[in-house]
């Protein structure tokens, strides 16, 4: 029940003022573009984008606030957006579509401004959103003033079109993450080592998950369905920060299955690379995503991923995927 996936090389992919192009930026006058959220707020991805816009010459000014960046461009020829629900996502539903509205707004004043729109869908949808008929609007929304979406698949371009995209589209890979999550351990005799400390026997089988215990990545279930298996060997690590119901539904888990073990917090990049490369799988349970950045992660420290299908999973990485739909695919 494997997948054996071959990587695609990189799309190099360039802004222009007339749209995306593959090749070095050069030019006398330089492209300048905004970047929304800044790479201080968000994920490597944003920073990695930063970094090799900027490695092609291009001039990239972050801002916190969206509002600022469409209202001063200063000369700016783009805009790029990443995670736009961040500024949408309410639990009331009027200060939601407010929200919207408001984006609505902003985006409408950057194009008075002579900005062109660029957004990396990393998902279509925001995750564990509260109203999600809501978030297909401000999807639409957003899609109806851009002139350019990046994806990190192929497969994407049909979903956006069917959501009344008619801008154009490029495909850029999502980078791994190999810069920030080194391999940590020179040889296997290390590797065995660190299971050994940690109290994980040679016939043990580990299964890691990583990040934020957020509600989308459906962890009381995978929990529950873990319990369920009477092996001795399996062992299960949940490594993050989380808060309500998934939280004290791990907690609980933990409490009463010994194999389970939650590192509850921050866990660094130091932390986080050990435990993936000395695992035998990382283990995702999440629901209604288009990219993971955690199957990327796992992808780099060569761990195999154990995820729900989804249509890119071919696409991440040349490491092995397992998928729960039971069919077995070799690209």
């Amino acid at each position: 029940m494997h997948w054996v996936v071959r990587s695609r090389p990189a799309a190099r992919v360039r802004f222009s003022r007339g749209g995306c192009i593959s090749g070095p930026a050069v030019s006398s006058h330089p492209l300048r573009v905004l970047l929304w959220p800044p790479p201080e707020e968000a994920n490597p991805y944003v920073r990695k984008l930063a970094d090799a816009l900027t490695q092609r010459g291009v001039r990239v000014r972050p801002g916190k606030r969206l509002a600022d960046l469409c209202a001063r461009p200063g000369g700016a020829h783009w805009l790029h957006l990443h995670w736009p629900e961040w500024m949408l996502h309410d639990p009331v539903r009027p200060r939601y579509l407010a929200r919207i509205a408001y984006l609505r707004g902003l985006l409408a004043l950057a194009r008075a401004q002579g900005l062109r729109l660029a957004w990396t869908a990393h998902n279509l949808l925001g995750h564990d959103d509260p109203h999600p008929d809501l978030g297909a609007l401000g999807r639409r929304a957003l899609l109806a003033r851009c002139d350019l979406v990046l994806g990190h698949f192929a497969d994407v371009e049909s979903d956006l079109r069917r959501w009344g995209f008619t801008g154009r589209f490029v495909v850029a890979p999502h980078p791994p993450f190999g810069d920030e999550h080194p391999a940590p351990f020179a040889h296997e005799r290390a590797r065995q080592s660190f299971r050994h400390a940690a109290g994980v026997s040679d016939g043990d089988l580990l299964l890691v998950t990583p990040g934020s215990l957020a509600p989308y990545k459906n962890l009381p279930v995978v929990a529950d369905a873990l319990r369920s298996i009477p092996d001795p060997a399996l062992r299960w690590w949940v490594m993050g920060r989380g808060e309500g119901e998934t939280l004290r539904a791990i907690r609980d888990a933990a409490s009463r299955d010994p194999r389970i073990t939650l590192r509850e917090g921050f866990q660094s990049r130091e932390e986080l690379s050990r435990a993936l490369a000395a695992s035998d799988a990382m283990l995702l349970g999440h629901k209604d995503f288009t990219t993971s950045g955690e199957a990327v992660l796992g992808a780099t420290l060569g761990a195999p991923v154990i995820a729900p299908s989804f249509a890119s999973a071919l696409r991440i990485s040349s490491t092995r995927l397992m998928r729960t739909s039971g069919k077995s695919v070799d690209r």
